[in-house]
């Protein structure tokens, strides 16, 4: 490895001895490195009075150098194997958890009929680590919803779910705007006549709600302060499919997208509900960096996906 690659080892475990650890030597060896590279630039790097560690000045410049010399790096690599292997390669993909289980697999067998030689790894986390994974070059292709920075990232949107209110049985008001698994599945809220429900007619029951740093806790939040309700939130959760089965648990009403309602399984135990909102249209999209040079195998399962839509 490189003074290079030593440092940035350091950087990202955030100590010398887990960097040393992960990179199976001696802490003092590794402080060595470090230290030749220091001289070299004439400044420290890591300020070292920090507990973890803490980049000077000129150390996040020498990051910010190091990540774009990374990135030349993989993408020149990336050009040379194109060049070589042609329909060949590997695709790495990230997705968020709801995303990548209801989308991903009809994407990747598409993709698969038409270049089955190129070897796809699918990697799951959330919206933030995924991005940091696509800007830092470990991901090739994310998956996702909610929002894309325009500026860093080109995205490609292939379909849009509907978000709609749901609410156990037990729960819900009488009214005549609800609508059933079945009514889901066949399109119904989809329809010009479709009834609308209002927000402040569920504002007395417990919420189960998708936590910050979720897309969804966004949309729910702007809702709410729109409606000028403040819900009563029962819990935060992480995941859509574990709401799904709390809600039809009866512990709450949710908020759940068509896609999920269609795929759960049957049931009869809710009530779903569309509410009358621009944020309850949710695009689904994958995204590649702008700067990066785009190997064929990227470019194929961009096309490929494009044909889907």
């Amino acid at each position: 490895m490189t003074g290079r690659e030593y440092v940035y080892t350091v950087y990202e475990e955030k100590s010398f001895s887990a960097a040393a650890k992960k990179l199976f030597m001696t802490q003092p060896a590794l402080s060595a490195a470090v230290k030749k590279v220091e001289q070299e630039l004439g400044l420290p790097i890591f300020d070292r009075s920090h507990s973890p560690l803490r980049l000077t000045d000129a150390g996040r410049a020498y990051i910010e150098a190091t990540e774009k010399i990374f990135q030349i790096e993989k993408n020149l690599q990336r050009f040379v194997n194109d060049l070589a292997e042609l329909e060949s390669g590997n695709l790495v993909i990230g997705g968020t958890n709801f995303v990548t289980a209801c989308f991903l697999p009809r994407l990747i067998k598409n993709f698969n009929e038409q270049h089955p030689n190129i070897h796809i790894s699918v990697i799951e986390s959330s919206s933030a680590e995924l991005f940091a994974g696509l800007k830092q070059g470990t991901i090739d292709l994310v998956i996702d919803s909610g929002e894309c920075n325009t500026k860093e990232f080109e995205s490609l949107t292939f379909f849009t779910d509907r978000i709609m209110l749901a609410v156990p049985k037990a729960l819900a008001p009488e009214n005549e705007s609800a609508f059933s698994q079945q009514d889901i599945s066949a399109g119904k809220h989809l329809q010009v006549s479709a009834p609308i429900a209002r927000l402040q007619d569920f504002q007395d029951i417990p919420f189960l709600l998708l936590g910050k740093g979720n897309d969804m806790y966004r949309r729910t939040m702007e809702l709410f302060r729109e409606a000028e309700i403040t819900p009563h939130v029962r819990l935060y959760l992480n995941q859509l499919m574990t709401a799904y089965h709390m809600t039809a648990a009866g512990l709450g009403a949710t908020f759940l997208t068509d896609t999920l309602i269609r795929m759960a399984a049957p049931n009869d135990l809710l009530n779903y509900y569309l509410l009358d909102h621009p944020l309850l249209e949710r695009e689904i999209f994958i995204a590649v960096p702008r700067s990066s040079y785009h190997p064929r195998a990227i470019q194929a399962f961009w096309a490929s996906v494009a044909q889907s839509r």
